[in-house]
């Protein structure tokens, strides 16, 4: 009888362990609530970035950060006027601005994040970066949360950009993306309760 209550009070423990890895993180950036689930054993602390803002937008950010090697920052930029939002300059400028920081880009990919249009790209450190691991790889993401095709040419048009970036395991950093959630406004449901923005 000892035997198969420890068996159940072993399973609980794992069942509960189970759910708590896979329970969404939330966060409220400025007017944004923001979900998320890494689905990793991996520690880490989530740490809401000082919104900043300039003439021509706003911006709020997310980061978390397990070690100085391992990180994910979520960050939304909303501009005060549309601007331009196709994707295809915006991954040159991605694969430009991971160079510029050591990171030789080896893939971008179309995908879908929260719904919308966006893409994925990686890369590894360039050969003779000291300053960064060898082993680490560098994931980018980008979408727009409300980009649509102008009547003014083949481009499309936004005022809300979001970018990902992140040095975690492939698998998850994926799980952050694909599982990304972004509202602006109205309450949004987080992680079964309601989350308002600030007033």
């Amino acid at each position: 009888m000892n035997c198969v209550r420890t068996v159940l009070a072993f399973a609980l423990v794992l069942m509960l362990s189970s759910l708590a890895i896979s329970a969404p993180e939330s966060s409220q950036l400025g007017p944004y609530a923001v979900t998320f689930d890494m689905n990793t054993e991996m520690q880490y602390e989530m740490i809401p970035l000082e919104a900043g803002e300039s003439d021509a937008a706003a911006f709020y950010g997310l980061q978390v950060v397990t070690d100085n090697s391992t990180w994910a920052r979520v960050v939304i930029t909303e501009y005060k006027e549309l601007i331009d939002s196709t994707i295809a300059p915006q991954k040159t400028i991605t694969v430009l601005n991971a160079a510029v920081n050591g990171f030789n880009v080896t893939s971008v990919e179309d995908t879908v994040i929260d719904g919308k249009e966006g893409y994925v790209a990686s890369g590894v450190p360039f050969p003779g970066i000291t300053s960064i691991p060898a082993d680490t790889q560098l994931f980018e993401a980008v979408y727009w949360l409300d980009s649509e095709e102008c009547e003014c040419g083949p481009v499309s048009v936004g005022t809300t950009s979001v970018a990902i970036s992140s040095t975690y395991p492939e698998d998850v950093t994926m799980n952050l993306i694909n599982s990304l959630k972004i509202v602006k406004g109205e309450a949004a449901a987080v992680a079964g309760e309601q989350v308002l923005p600030p007033e």
